[in-house]
C-alpha cells in the first residue's frame, strides 16, 4: 500500500513498530468494525439521553452534579472494565437566584441571565444609566468620568466573518471573563454584555467570569443577541436610558464532588497510560448536551467499543469524567497533581469538548516527533471523514497534563453550530444527531487503538 512507506519512515524517529506496519489490513478491518459497532449500538447516543433528561443540568456543587457522578460510574461499573472509582475533588458551589433586566421607565424585559459567580445586586436591583462600549480593549478610549456610576454594556458580537468559530469565540470571550474587572477600575456599578453564541436568537449564555483584580464586585449579566440589538437602538434614541439589572444569586464555601474514572489494565506496558476525557459538569441553564455530554459520553463509549471488540489493551486505558471545567478546572487539576504524585506516565490523552456534530479531524498537542507521528496514522481514517490535523490546543483538562513526554489530542467536530447553543438554555438533548455523535465515539476509538498498536510515543 502507498503508505506503508511512510509510516516506515516515520517509525525510524518515533519509535513506531516496523512489524505492525505491514499489517494495514488487519487494522483497518478493525477500525471498520469499531464505526459499524457505533453505529449500530448508538450507546452513546442512549447515554446521552440519560444524563440530559434524567439527571439535567449539573453545575459543580450542585444536586444535579453529584447525581450525574452516581449516574456515570454506575453507568460505567457494567461496561467491563477493570475498574471504576471516584476521585475527591473540591468545588465552589455557586448557586444561581431570580434574576431579570428591563428597561427602568417602560419595564420592557430583556432576555438575559447572570454570568457564572457573578455578585448580586441589591435586593432591589440595580437602576442606573448605561453607557454603550464595544468590548473590554475598548474602555481606553473613555475617561473614569464618561462611566463612573453606570452600567457598562459591552455590545461587540462573535465574529460571524472567522470561519473557524472556536478562534472566534477566543476573540469574543474576553468581556465576559474579565469585562467586570476591567469596567470596575472605572467606577462601574455593573456590567452588561452581549452573549458570546454564533446565532442571533434571544437566549441568553452565560459562562465564568472572574473577580481577580477588581476594584470593587460588580454585577454581571449577558444579553440575549436580539435583547443586545434592542438596547443598543433604544441607547441611540435615548443616551440617557436607564436598566434595572436584578440578580439574586449566593456563593456558598466549597463542597466536594468527584471525577469519575474507569481503568482497563495494559497487557504489554500497563505503566503507561492513555486517557479518554469530557468533563461531566455543565452550566445550570440547560442539560448540557452539546458542552459537554457529548464528550462524556464519547469518552465512555471510545474506550467501551474497544472493550467490546475483545481488544487486547497494550497500555492501561482509563475514560476519565472531569468535574468542574466549566468554573475553574478543579477535577483536571486534581488529576494532574495525582498523576504527579504517583509518578504516572501519562503517554496518550484524548478530549472531547467540542460538541456533538460529524468529525472532522483531531488537534494535537505534542513535540514535533509527535505529530508527525499522529500525521503519519491519518490515512486509517480519510474514508471516515477525519481530515484536519492542526497543531497546538488539545483541551482544557487534559491540557493540565502537559509535558515533553506525551501526546495530548483534542476531537474536533464541525464547529459551526457549536457556539449557537454553549452555554445557553438551548443545548439540548435534541440538538444532537445520533450518528453524528456515534462517529465520533468511533473516531476516537479507532485513534485510541491505533496509537496502542504502533506504541506510539513523543
Amino acid at each position: 500500500m502507498k503508505y506503508t512507506a511512510l509510516l516506515f519512515t516515520v517509525a525510524l524517529s518515533s519509535g513506531l513498530s516496523a512489524q505492525n506496519i505491514t499489517d494495514t489490513a488487519h487494522h483497518e478491518a478493525f477500525i471498520r468494525g469499531v464505526y459499524d459497532r457505533a453505529l449500530e449500538g448508538q450507546y452513546a447516543y442512549n447515554w446521552l439521553e440519560e444524563l440530559c433528561k434524567d439527571v439535567g443540568p449539573r453545575l459543580a456543587g450542585s444536586e444535579g452534579a453529584e447525581n450525574a457522578v452516581r449516574w456515570a460510574k454506575a453507568t460505567l461499573d457494567t461496561l467491563g472494565f477493570d475498574t471504576v472509582y471516584l476521585q475527591e475533588v473540591s468545588v465552589p458551589h455557586w448557586e444561581r437566584g431570580e434574576e431579570s433586566c428591563y428597561f427602568t421607565e417602560s419595564k420592557e424585559a430583556l432576555s438575559m441571565c447572570g454570568l457564572g459567580g457573578t455578585a448580586p445586586t441589591a435586593r432591589e436591583g440595580l437602576t442606573a444609566k448605561v453607557i454603550e462600549i464595544p468590548d473590554v480593549d475598548d474602555l481606553e478610549n473613555y475617561s473614569r468620568e464618561d462611566i463612573e456610576g453606570k452600567i457598562v454594556f459591552f455590545s461587540a458580537p462573535m465574529r460571524q466573518t472567522y470561519i473557524n468559530t472556536g478562534s472566534a469565540y477566543g476573540e469574543a470571550v474576553k468581556k465576559r471573563f474579565i469585562g467586570a474587572v476591567e469596567a470596575s477600575q472605572y467606577g462601574a456599578l455593573g456590567v452588561v454584555i452581549r452573549s458570546v453564541t454564533t446565532k442571533k436568537d434571544d437566549a441568553p449564555h452565560t459562562g465564568s467570569m472572574t473577580y481577580s483584580g477588581a476594584y470593587r464586585n460588580i454585577p454581571a449579566a449577558a444579553l440575549g443577541y436580539l435583547s443586545a440589538d434592542r438596547l443598543q437602538r433604544a441607547l441611540r434614541e435615548n443616551p440617557e436610558l436607564e436598566i434595572t439589572l436584578k440578580l439574586a444569586n449566593t456563593m456558598y464555601d466549597r463542597t466536594t464532588s468527584y471525577n469519575v474514572i474507569a481503568e482497563v489494565r495494559g497487557k504489554t506496558y500497563p505503566r503507561e497510560i492513555a486517557i479518554a476525557g469530557g468533563h461531566l459538569d455543565s452550566w445550570d441553564l440547560a442539560e448540557g448536551a452539546q458542552d459537554d455530554g457529548a464528550g462524556a459520553v464519547q469518552s465512555m463509549e471510545a474506550i467501551y467499543l474497544l472493550i467490546q471488540s475483545g481488544y487486547e489493551f497494550k497500555r492501561t486505558h482509563r475514560v476519565v469524567l472531569f468535574m468542574n471545567e466549566e468554573f475553574g478546572l478543579d477535577g483536571a487539576r486534581t488529576y494532574a497533581v495525582m498523576a504527579d504524585s504517583l509518578n504516572e506516565d501519562h503517554v496518550i490523552g484524548i478530549e472531547s469538548d467540542g460538541g456533538g456534530d460529524v468529525p472532522r479531524g483531531f488537534s494535537i498537542q505534542a513535540l514535533q516527533s509527535g505529530v508527525e507521528a499522529v500525521k503519519s496514522l491519518r490515512w486509517y481514517l480519510e474514508p471516515y471523514s477525519l481530515n484536519e490535523y492542526s497543531v497546538g490546543y488539545s483541551g482544557a483538562d487534559i491540557g493540565q497534563l502537559n509535558n515533553d513526554y506525551n501526546i495530548l489530542l483534542g476531537y474536533r467536530a464541525d464547529s459551526q453550530r457549536y457556539f449557537d447553543y454553549h452555554h445557553a438554555p438551548t443545548d439540548t438533548f435534541e440538538t444532537i444527531n445520533a450518528r453524528a455523535l456515534e462517529l465520533g465515539s468511533a473516531s476516537m476509538a479507532s485513534m485510541l487503538y491505533l496509537l496502542d498498536q504502533y506504541e506510539v510515543r513523543p
